[in-house]
């Protein structure tokens, strides 16, 4: 349970930081403070849902050699806005780079994660 918030809160950090980016380089409206909880509920979309979307576009990620993966993240994006009350409402391009950005950064927290579990001495 404590590795669920642990990872939950990592993501809305980063997932924060990505948003605020996007934001200072005008990819998406708002400001710092309307996007705090727009990396919340985003966080929360991809702990929980997100999951069954990567699930559900597994055949296509075959056969898109893996392109359908920042799709279900720009799904999960949609998700999120749609709760936040379109506070990242933003053009399909700007959604899409949005989104494989956050796939980058949630595939570079995993390999670290994973590095990180290597290196720890069995006990």
């Amino acid at each position: 349970m404590i590795q669920f918030f642990m990872r939950y809160i990592v993501k809305a950090v980063l997932y924060y930081a990505v948003l605020l980016a996007a934001v200072s380089i005008n990819l998406l409206p708002g400001t710092a403070a309307t996007i705090i909880p727009a990396a919340l509920i985003l966080a929360a979309v991809n702990t929980l849902i997100r999951p069954l979307l990567v699930t559900i576009a597994l055949p296509f990620n075959f056969i898109t050699l893996g392109i359908a993966s920042v799709f279900a993240n720009l799904l999960s994006l949609v998700i999120a806005n749609g709760i936040a009350g379109g506070s990242l409402t933003a053009g399909f391009w700007a959604m899409l780079l949005a989104a494989f950005v956050i796939m980058l950064v949630d595939d570079a927290v995993r390999l670290t994660r994973q590095a990180l579990r290597a290196k720890q001495p069995d006990i």
